[in-house]
């Protein structure tokens, strides 16, 4: 790809600005290249005319009095893309003669050579292979001696480091140490250059030293927490505070940023799961709190796209099933938001139904609670606990259609005694039947006297 570094050229002579025009000309038809082949307009051989032409046009330019160095970088990577990496190589040799200890120039030779250095590998030649991967590291580290502010050959050098970590087996402290340690430097000398993303991207849970430094530097920069949250819930439950005081530090910079909710909602998850495990109730059931209240503002803008990822994951039943679980310990009106997500998306799960429709009663929302409850009978009509429910929304909630709910009662009263007389309910927990049929008989006898008050 094109570098389209910021240039700084002579913008006072007219030298300069034909320099300046070439330059962003020749840009211009990198882009337009880059996005062609992109788009599938410029495919095989003509893709690498495509990178010659630009290299071509880099070429000219590079025979101005006063062009920059960055010329040569553009024109050298112009000839990697159309597949020239000698040639690239050379060009690049060329310009160290003319800009001597470039660190622009310094950093794509070490590029280069690396880049020759995987193809002499792939073809067996595993000594010269090493022989230019040392000569590449070299000359990144003359790149970071050239320009001792840049972030940039120093995360070229923690990159081969942490891949060569990685490559060994990943288990010697001392290579993880030694890569680290210049990512460290990258972001202590130019913090803002060192993109937190990125640095996530290649070390995972392991970039949380790396991203504090950058947090330090740059406290009010919202990715930096976003990224250091991510690792600390991907080391797990154990890093709850961790992930709670980050994904609310950016909640607190940036308000857009809802979706950091989820994973303030499943790291509290994790973490109650963790301690309910440890048979410490009383903190599993803050955590399950905590999580139920994140989810539910999580769902509030992401409920969809939740659907659609726990479709390929644990399954959309499964997640409704959670879902259901956390409402019994939070708040009525965080389990309502999560509730109505769960039913929306598991239209035949019972329990979840059931549940919201009490919610609805308990928080006045009669009309809905009656919809929530035929839906639950219409999964489950034989069901003498939810025939009672039902019939009470009537009787004494919206106060109309007593004849269905004495019909309701009545038939509530005749499937539980069913269900109790009959011979298969051998080993069975019979106790709901039994308060279904002790309650609807109660409501009967109470709406039969024309009471409204229930309990």
């Amino acid at each position: 790809m094109i570098l389209c570094t910021t240039l700084l050229l002579f913008a006072q002579s007219d030298v300069a600005q034909s320099i300046d025009d070439q330059i962003a000309a020749a840009i211009a038809l990198g882009q337009q290249t880059e996005a062609g082949i992109a788009a599938g307009d410029i495919t095989g051989f003509d893709a690498v005319d495509a990178w010659t032409d630009v290299a071509y046009t880099w070429e000219d330019i590079s025979r101005l009095e006063g062009a920059p160095s960055l010329v040569w970088v553009n024109w050298s990577e112009a000839l990697l893309n159309s597949g020239d990496t000698k040639n690239a190589i050379n060009i690049i040799g060329n310009a160290l003669e003319i800009f001597s200890s470039d660190a622009l120039l310094l950093e794509q030779s070490g590029r280069l050579i690396l880049v020759e250095s995987r193809t002499v590998e792939s073809m067996g030649n595993a000594e010269k292979a090493a022989e230019l991967k040392a000569a590449g590291i070299a000359e990144f580290v003359a790149a970071s001696e050239a320009a001792p502010e840049s972030a940039s050959p120093l995360l070229r050098l923690g990159e081969i480091a942490w891949t060569d970590f990685v490559t060994a087996g990943g288990t010697d402290e001392k290579e993880k140490k030694d890569a680290i340690a210049w990512w460290l430097k990258a972001a202590d000398v130019d913090p803002a250059n060192v993109d937190s993303g990125f640095v996530y991207n290649w070390l995972l849970t392991d970039s949380i030293d790396v991203i504090s430094v950058l947090v330090e530097a740059q406290p009010e920069q919202v990715l930096h927490y976003w990224y250091r949250g991510m690792a600390y819930y991907s080391k797990g439950a154990e890093f709850w505070s961790n992930v709670h005081s980050d994904f609310n530090k950016v909640i607190e910079l940036n308000p857009a940023f809802t979706n950091a909710y989820f994973f303030l909602a499943d790291g509290a998850f994790v973490r109650g799961a963790m301690q309910s495990a440890a048979n410490d109730d009383d903190k599993a059931k803050k955590a399950y709190n905590f999580s139920g209240k994140y989810y539910a503002l999580y769902l509030k803008d992401f409920g969809a796209n939740h659907a659609q990822s726990v479709m390929q994951t644990n399954g959309l039943l499964a997640e409704c099933e959670r879902m259901n679980f956390l409402a019994s310990f939070t708040d009525y009106a965080n389990a309502i938001v999560i509730l109505e997500w769960a039913t929306s998306h598991a239209p035949d799960y019972l329990d979840v139904w059931n549940n919201l429709a009490f919610l609805y009663r308990e928080t006045g929302e009669a009309a809905k609670s009656l919809a929530a409850y035929e839906h639950a009978l219409s999964i489950a009509p034989d069901d003498p606990q939810i025939m009672n429910d039902l019939a009470v929304i009537y009787h004494y909630y919206l106060q109309t259609n007593d004849a269905i709910a004495l019909e309701l009662y009545a038939n509530a009263i005749t499937r539980a005694e069913e269900i109790l007389a009959a011979d298969n309910n051998s080993g069975s927990d019979l106790s709901l039947v039994e308060t279904a049929l002790r309650d609807a008989r109660n409501n009967l006898n109470k709406l039969k006297r024309g009471s409204r008050r229930n309990g």
